[in-house]
């Protein structure tokens, strides 16, 4: 067999090479969102302090608008490569919905917590989301961990928690202070915007997990139907956080209010579809032609993208604990996979691999 050569489920086989080339796209495409997300709402794209011109719900509303792009896009690709058949005939499984459902929530939360706290803390909170995986995984696949597993499980977490200046070090000493409720003058709902960035790694994570089920289906009609549930989920997270705002449960700043400019118009159109159909797009062609370690390696690229663009860009300097934090994070999800990738990659040196059944679900 090629060495670009995957396992095979349902009569396909992974095309290794491809599904690399597509991770990578998609993981620098993700990783322009705090970029774009910023300079589509923010009344001055390079100064938080300003505020936005709309209600902090609009996050989850460029959300929708990335995923509804995303559905406008596959329809073209379904239209061009004339699959309707394949579109209808498709068998629509609770794994497919949910796949789109979890991203849609994902990245709802993960926009919101770019425009509320620093990017360096969304971006490490959203990526425990292969942590996530790999622990429903291990529960509903029954899917084995060993002690590296486990010893990097809670090494992601504990970057977390430096990461977010919850555990690190300041003043030539140790310190450890769980309360999240943080502001400064540029963000001053950080700490909800990290809460937020949390929920978008536990959606995150869920999301990869769903993807690993129905390999066999058409990437472009499976698209279809990924995206439809994605804006769906994205449009009514949008929704209640606007009735949050507007009823008085919440603050008034959560609704929507929108007054964007020209710029911010172009910023929103930039993010829709760049970070939209664009990056997602190549998310699922990755995840057809990738095995799990692959996936979980490369995704990974998306940090230090999003990274440079809040220290070059936006000037957000990397304090000690969040590189500590980086590196506990990053390392915690590559080593395993980099482990599990070695292994299979000498085993398909002898053998075919087969897909296990569960990816038909």
């Amino acid at each position: 067999m090629s060495s670009n050569v995957g396992p095979s489920s349902g009569g396909y086989v992974m095309n290794r090479s491809w599904g690399v080339i597509a991770m990578l796209i998609s993981a620098t495409g993700m990783g322009l969102v705090p970029l774009f997300s910023r300079m589509a709402t923010r009344t001055d794209m390079f100064d938080g302090s300003k505020g936005f011109n709309a209600g902090n719900s609009v996050g989850a509303l460029m959300a929708t608008g990335r995923m509804s792009m995303g559905i406008l896009f596959f329809v073209l690709l379904v239209m061009l490569t004339k699959k309707w058949k394949t579109l209808k005939e498709l068998k629509v499984s609770p794994a497919i919905i949910m796949g789109g459902v979890m991203i849609g929530l994902s990245l709802g939360c993960y926009v919101t917590s770019t425009l509320l706290t620093s990017v360096a803390n969304a971006i490490l909170l959203i990526y425990i989301g292969p942590v996530v995986c790999v622990v429903l995984a291990r529960i509903f696949r029954k899917e084995p961990m060993n002690l590296l597993q486990y010893v990097c499980l809670v090494a992601v977490f504990i970057g977390m928690l430096f990461g977010n200046e919850l555990m690190g070090f300041k003043d030539g000493a140790f310190f450890v202070d769980f309360n999240m409720a943080t502001s400064t003058p540029e963000f001053p709902l950080a700490g909800i915007g990290n809460a937020f960035g949390l929920l978008s790694g536990f959606f995150y994570g869920s999301s990869m997990f769903f993807n690993g089920y129905r390999k066999d289906a058409d990437i472009a009609a499976r698209g279809v139907w990924n995206f439809i549930a994605a804006a769906t989920a994205a449009g009514l997270l949008t929704a209640v956080l606007n009735f949050l705002g507007t009823s008085g449960i919440a603050e008034p700043t959560w609704a929507l209010n929108l007054h964007f400019t020209t710029f911010n118009w172009i910023g929103a159109v930039l993010l829709w579809i760049i970070c939209g159909p664009i990056a997602l797009g190549f998310l699922l062609v990755a995840g057809r032609n990738l095995p799990a370690p692959d996936y979980g390696i490369i995704a990974y690229w998306e940090v230090p993208v999003a990274l440079f663009v809040g220290l070059v860009i936006f000037g957000e300097a990397l304090s000690i604990n969040t590189v500590i934090g980086g590196i506990l994070v990053i390392g915690g999800g590559i080593v395993p996979a980099a482990m599990i990738l070695m292994k299979s990659r000498k085993q398909a040196d002898n053998v075919d691999e087969v897909e296990p059944v569960s990816a038909n679900v």
